[in-house]
């Protein structure tokens, strides 16, 4: 009589769960990685564009124009960014903020896709004396 200790297949087997669970995981790996990279560009430039909204005493197209260009270096379309700086005016010492948010696509294949929204916020003071 022959024995029942017949693996055949089993290789293959063990071997299909494993892609199937470790490729997801990998590319959430990536995609999160991704994400955080973009997140702390974007983040970046908020800060600066806070402390150059100082420096100008608000809202004007120099701010929206440094802000574009830092994002386009970062590798962000400044296009699908929306920017809230408040108040549009300041003075000496006065705060000023500068709030940056856009949407991120991620795609986990075999899972999921969907946008994450990343914002950023950076409070800076006026430096102008009116």
């Amino acid at each position: 009589m022959k024995a029942r200790n017949d693996e055949r297949g089993l290789a293959t087997l063990e071997t299909t769960f494993a892609i199937t669970i470790l490729v997801p995981l990998l590319f959430s790996v990536l995609e999160f990685g991704s994400a955080l990279e973009r997140w702390l560009a974007q983040d970046a430039a908020t800060v600066q564009a806070a402390r150059y909204a100082g420096e100008l005493g608000g809202d004007a197209p120099e701010l929206r124009q440094f802000l574009a260009d830092q994002l386009r270096n970062a590798g962000i379309d400044p296009d699908r960014v929306t920017v809230d700086v408040a108040p549009s005016h300041v003075g000496w010492r006065e705060p000023i903020r500068v709030s940056l948010s856009s949407a991120y696509p991620v795609t986990v294949p075999f899972l999921f896709s969907t946008t994450v929204p990343l914002r950023s916020s950076a409070i800076s003071r006026g430096e102008v004396n009116r």
